[in-house]
């Protein structure tokens, strides 16, 4: 096991540790926008990038929906420490760069490594391929007025991601962002923000949906 799958174990051994302790699923699940229980046979549904958590209580165990598969380490993760929040939140239609969560200035390089510079070198200016492959996370895709694409994607409960994409030309090279819901700061930090735009980039990559 790599020092990274042993520190997501870690991270998810301690998320597991404290959710087991807070109660009053029904009115956390409200207060977090997920589905009431009573409609979900007693589980908690939550969306993540184009697919849907089942999770378990009280024991936390979770698969992904429709193929009753385990969800990656990194997804797991993020909708675990999503449950743990402790404010209320509802989308804010509001737009904030990963630069605006605390640390986020600091962390910057490493999360376009991660992120941006990944998709800006597998898309180039082939936005046919973009668009299709986003059709893997059921995004919402407009065209930019300047011949650019915006896709909304549902990333985390209600947590939406936009990604704004731009082609290159002759003097500029293809350029992208990745935008944050405002009430993502209210939820997640600067190591979560970064893990779900990650997650996003790694699934427009790839080959395979």
């Amino acid at each position: 096991m790599s020092h990274k799958q042993q520190a997501e174990q870690e991270a998810i051994r301690l998320a597991l540790g404290k959710l087991v302790s807070l109660g009053d699923w029904p009115v956390r699940c409200s207060r977090l926008g997920l589905p009431n229980l009573s409609t979900t046979g007693g589980s908690i549904r939550i969306a993540i990038l184009g697919t849907e958590l089942d999770i378990r209580l009280p024991d936390f165990q979770a698969e992904v929906m429709r193929t009753a598969r385990r969800p990656a380490p990194v997804e797991y993760l993020l909708a675990l420490h999503y449950l743990m929040g402790e404010v209320s939140l509802t989308p804010m239609r509001e737009w904030i760069t990963f630069r605006e969560f605390p640390g986020g200035q600091f962390y910057w390089e490493p999360f376009l490594s991660r992120s941006i510079k990944p998709l800006i070198a597998r898309i180039g200016n082939n936005q046919d391929l973009l668009r299709d492959r986003l059709s893997r996370f059921s995004a919402a895709v407009e065209t930019l007025p300047e011949g650019g694409l915006q896709a909304t994607i549902r990333a985390l409960g209600v947590i939406d991601l936009m990604l704004v994409y731009r082609s290159g030309d002759d003097e500029f090279p293809p350029a992208a962002e990745v935008l944050y819901d405002a009430c993502a700061r209210r939820s997640l930090c600067a190591e979560d923000a970064a893990a779900l735009a990650g997650r996003l980039c790694v699934g427009l990559v790839r080959e395979t949906g």
